[in-house]
């Protein structure tokens, strides 16, 4: 398979050096392509050449990596997107920060307990969920450039308890929680116990997200969910973490590593690193015949990222990229 992939490879650039097209004009091309479809300008001419040499050395990365993948050596594929300009210390300092760190954990409130574990019997959740199917999920949104995923899992996991306990789904405001919920450690975990304290979340109609931090004006006769309360998913249990997403979907950290060129399939590499920086939201769980137990995650990195917003990360796999270290769920 790989022999005739390169023999592909080779006879594609034949077929542009018999059209009078040079590698270098093949390459100009794709660059360009990229930051229309990305919506990147450089308008300093060195500062263009340098992204478009990043993206190519990137761009060889994923052509690597996805002659491995159709050669069904790996389990997922590769592509272009919004972060293939970047180098990788970049991408790391855009991501890095967006739940803390392991070392910042805080102690739980009162409320917080394990008894969200009722069975650990394998038997006791289905063989595969997605909340998406029952409209429990809203739309997969954007965060920008900016480290807010925290706020985006934290709003979500809310709104789907809520569907669960209601069988309404209101889209709940990031900002809110970006503007006035400022703690130490920008943490899921920190965000439920804000909404909490401030008795409720308001509504996204009410107060859009914007990105950047600005003045609080949380309004209480806005607000569209409130919560009794937030549990913790048992520290690196993925039979506990299934268990609880099977009740509804649950906010969960894991490493920036399984986002930088992520396109589908189900993400196993084992030297994702188990410290967590990046928050999604589990709304499912699943087997696929030709890569095994995923877990289903939804981003904030918008819908032209990945499976349209969403990443399958491989499950029942020793807590890859530390699915299961800082997973958390509000009680509506």
């Amino acid at each position: 398979m790989k022999a005739s992939l390169v023999l592909v490879a080779l006879l594609g650039i034949m077929g542009y050096v018999l059209a009078g097209i040079s590698l270098a004009d093949v390459r100009a091309a794709e660059w360009d392509s990229f930051k229309l479809e990305f919506n990147k300008n450089y308008e300093v001419e060195s500062e263009d050449r340098l992204r478009m040499q990043v993206f190519q050395d990137n761009k060889r990365i994923i052509d690597a990596h996805n002659e491995r993948w159709a050669a069904g050596e790996e389990s997922y594929e590769m592509g272009v997107n919004h972060f293939t300009d970047l180098l990788e210390k970049e991408f790391n300092e855009l991501i890095t920060g967006n739940d803390g760190s392991p070392d910042d954990e805080e102690p739980f409130d009162e409320d917080t307990s394990d008894e969200n574990v009722a069975d650990l019997d394998s038997g006791s959740h289905p063989f595969d969920v997605d909340w998406r199917t029952l409209g429990a999920v809203t739309p997969v949104q954007h965060q920008g450039h900016f480290n807010n995923s925290w706020a985006f899992a934290a709003a979500g996991a809310v709104e789907s308890r809520k569907f669960v306990a209601t069988g309404r789904l209101v889209k709940l405001s990031k900002q809110n929680l970006v503007d006035c919920c400022r703690a130490k450690h920008k943490r899921t975990m920190n965000a439920l116990k804000c909404i909490k304290r401030k008795h409720g979340i308001d509504t996204e109609a009410s107060y859009p997200y914007i990105g950047p931090i600005g003045r609080c004006h949380f309004n209480k006769k806005l607000v569209g969910a409130t919560i009794r309360k937030h549990l913790k998913s048992p520290r690196a249990n993925e039979l506990a973490l299934a268990n609880n997403v099977a009740a509804g979907p649950v906010a969960a950290v894991i490493s920036r590593d399984a986002l930088r060129f992520y396109k589908s399939g189900v993400f196993h590499n084992t030297k994702c690193s188990k410290s967590p920086d990046y928050a999604v939201l589990i709304v499912g769980y699943g087997h696929s015949d030709n890569y095994g137990d995923y877990w289903l995650l939804k981003t904030s990195m918008g819908a032209s990222w990945g499976e349209q917003g969403y990443l399958r990360l491989a499950r029942n796999s020793k807590n890859i990229c530390g699915i299961a270290s800082r997973a958390h769920y509000p009680v509506i």
